[in-house]
């Protein structure tokens, strides 16, 4: 009989297992899910170079630099301040870029998906490597 009720309560420990293993990749993968939906604004890269510097201060609008875009030379307020006359920048640049221009600088970290997907990689993971050693262990026990 003691053969019996191990095997029921083997059973009934993989069973809450394999339910919050579930659990633990809904709730992770889930962000994921409703964050791949959004509308993500499309951008190019580009150099561009400042013509008027502007200081760093509460007023700051950001500097003027000329970017060439689809062969045209267009003026456009960068997100950024005190750089000099003349000096190289690497930018962003709106697909569409119509009416006042606002560049940004080239962006070098991860965007939030690429961050959400490399941490439900990580879960993921670590989930299957946890499943794989309990797995083991009730094998061994044989």
């Amino acid at each position: 009989m003691g053969s019996t009720r191990g095997s029921a309560s083997v059973a009934s420990i993989l069973l809450v297992l394999g339910v919050l293993g579930v659990v633990v990749a809904g709730v992770t993968v889930w962000p994921l899910v409703a964050a791949s939906g959004q509308r993500q604004v499309a951008e190019r890269r580009a150099t561009a170079t400042v013509v008027e510097p502007r200081p760093c201060g509460a007023r700051a609008a950001g500097d003027v630099v000329e970017v060439q875009i689809d062969g045209q030379t267009r003026r456009a307020t960068f997100d950024g301040c005190g750089h000099t006359r003349g000096q190289r920048l690497d930018v962003m640049v709106p697909a569409r870029a119509s009416g006042n221009l606002r560049v940004t600088p080239v962006k070098t970290q991860q965007t939030e998906l690429e961050a959400l997907a490399w941490r439900t990689h990580i879960v993921l993971i670590t989930l299957a490597a946890v499943a794989g050693g309990g797995y083991g262990i009730l094998l061994g026990r044989r």
